[in-house]
């Protein structure tokens, strides 16, 4: 039997983040009863008359900070929200080892904005994570990477499982065989499946253009 994974997301672009569930392997996913995405606007939660979900920062500094209210309020709003992660510069790394670890469980990914939010909300979580050092205006690409690199590891998501067992680090060529006076490797040609294997083996360790080291 087929289990299906929840996978909640809070934000206050709803429709963005909704129209990127709607392609790829994230639809794909959905059509085969793998996963079902739950988009959840923040702002439906928020008590303010205009439906503002930030205020300013107790201290002073630059920016809006997101009001834990809100987001506590959705939390606790999802009958079963699994693992709560917030998506956040300051997190944990995220990578292929956790990404596996996430996969075929439910996820609840919150999404932040602004100049960050109310520190009181980490009480509420299960744990944070970044998708890198750098910084975005917002949680909403760093969910859906999250989502899509956990789904492509559920088996029965991708129509090549050996898809998701494979960096595909290696350099891959179509035709024309020669292009501009540049060629594909002969290797590749040659219906030796040993060989290819090897090469690109080699070729996703090392890299075209990088040295080796050892």
């Amino acid at each position: 039997m087929k289990k299906e994974t929840i996978i909640n997301i809070l934000t206050i672009f709803p429709d963005a983040v909704r129209e990127y569930t709607r392609v790829g392997i994230l639809e794909q996913a959905r059509k085969k009863g793998l996963a079902d995405f739950r988009v959840i606007d923040l702002r439906a939660f928020s008590s303010d008359k205009h439906k503002k979900v930030d205020a300013p920062s107790y201290g002073g500094g630059p920016g809006m900070v997101m009001s834990v209210e809100p987001i506590v309020q959705a939390l606790e709003s999802i009958p079963n929200p699994g693992l709560k992660i917030l998506l956040s510069p300051t997190g944990e790394v995220f990578d292929r080892k956790l990404a596996g670890k996430l996969a075929g469980k439910n996820l609840t990914l919150i999404c932040g904005r602004y100049a960050g939010i109310d520190e009181r909300v980490k009480k509420y979580i299960d744990r944070v994570i970044s998708i890198g050092d750098f910084v975005l205006s917002g949680g909403e690409l760093p969910a859906l990477v999250v989502a899509e690199a956990a789904l492509r590891l559920v088996p029965g998501v991708l129509g090549n499982e050996q898809s998701s067992q494979e960096d595909l680090g290696y350099p891959s060529y179509t035709r024309p065989q020669t292009f501009r006076g540049d060629k594909v490797p002969e290797v590749l040609l040659s219906g030796d499946h040993r060989e290819i294997e090897k090469f690109r083996k080699r070729e996703a360790r090392y890299g075209k253009d990088n040295k080796r080291t050892d």
